[in-house]
């Protein structure tokens, strides 16, 4: 599915690309360190899983065979934008804590929280509904979705080191930056807004099953 739409997925993958490449190239420019950081990392953190929650969308289109993913894709995050940018926020804040308590607190809020962005966007849920839900599907299969997002982030940092010379021919800069940026990206979030998917289906099967089961 990623390599058969991966020119859709490149086209979601701007809505962090876009928006990070000026932001890091913004903070290249500023002499304070600590500002420097506090414009690159954790912007990275925040704006990132809106492209993983636009491509849940597009997947699910894409899995039931309706057209129109991209668009509907963008549609969902502009509706739902307000909100998706307070989970990521809270999300974002919730795994630096964890992080600067012990890391390994930091580690499994950023695991927990796979789920969260697909629970926003797609089943609409509130913030404190997206959190429960995101727990309930990730828990049971906690070690497998830690692998795949380690997998997944190696894979794309692989990428971007291979294209990056032969980018780098024709760009600099952030154009380099960005097209970098955009061509490695869905490797890395589409997997995990896979995971989203099949994930909810495995739950809501095991959910009817349990509810069809006799002396229920």
């Amino acid at each position: 599915m990623v390599v058969r739409h991966f020119p859709a997925l490149v086209l979601i993958a701007l809505v962090a690309d876009l928006p990070l490449t000026l932001i890091r190239s913004a903070a290249d420019n500023v002499d304070n360190g600590v500002l420097s950081f506090l414009m690159g990392f954790p912007a990275i953190a925040l704006v990132t899983p809106l492209a993983k929650a636009a491509a849940i969308v597009a997947v699910d289109r894409w899995d039931r065979g309706q057209p129109g993913a991209v668009a509907a894709a963008f549609g969902a995050l502009l509706r739902t934008f307000p909100l998706l940018l307070i989970a990521s926020l809270a999300w974002t804040l919730a795994v630096f804590a964890g992080v600067a308590l012990l890391v390994i607190p930091g580690v499994i809020v950023l695991v927990l929280g796979q789920c969260l962005m697909g629970a926003v966007i797609l089943e609409r849920r509130s913030l404190k509904e997206a959190a429960r839900r995101t727990v309930a599907l990730v828990r049971p299969r906690f070690f497998a979705v830690l692998a795949l997002f380690l997998m997944v982030q190696a894979i794309a940092g692989v990428g971007s080191a291979i294209l990056e010379p032969p980018v780098g021919l024709v760009a600099d800069g952030w154009v380099l930056d960005l097209a970098t940026g955009a061509l490695t990206s869905p490797l890395a979030f589409a997997p995990l807004a896979v995971l989203f998917l099949r994930s909810r289906a495995l739950d809501d099967g095991h959910a009817a099953a349990t509810d069809s089961s006799p002396g229920t």
